[in-house]
């Protein structure tokens, strides 16, 4: 992955236009979903980062939706579930049928439930779960 070093140097700066401005290069020049397993993998390891709401990297991430990206993303809240790793979740399962939104719904509840991550996890989770549920 050619601009690694380099979107992951803006993302930790927070600066959103240098992180666009790279994302932009990695669209024309380096294009490829193993970046979101990166990105991913990043915000496991980095949850105290802003991101942005949604930002560059949520908007380049998501370009994968219906492309592998639901999977990856399932993966990552489950090994590694971050605060905005979990409201990237809720925006999927917003767009997810059944029988895969019950499968992310029954994360969500292990995820709020799990006493072992920060309190902070479990209450995004579990509002996301309060959120999701008073849509049935």
């Amino acid at each position: 992955m050619k601009y690694y070093k380099e979107l992951t140097a803006a993302i930790i700066s927070e600066d959103f236009y240098l992180t666009d401005e790279i994302i932009s290069k990695i669209k024309t020049e380096d294009d490829s979903i193993e970046y979101v397993t990166t990105i991913l993998t990043f915000m496991e390891n980095n949850p105290d980062i802003d991101y942005g709401m949604p930002g560059p990297i949520v908007h380049y991430v998501e370009k994968y939706y219906q492309n592998g990206y639901e999977q990856l993303l399932h993966e990552s809240v489950i090994r590694k579930p971050t605060v905005h790793t979990l409201w990237m979740f809720n925006r999927v399962i917003n767009g997810s049928d059944k029988p895969e939104k019950e499968k992310y719904l029954s994360s969500l509840k292990e995820i709020s439930n799990n006493k072992s991550l920060p309190e902070n996890v479990r209450e995004e989770a579990e509002s996301f779960l309060k959120y999701q549920e008073s849509r049935k």
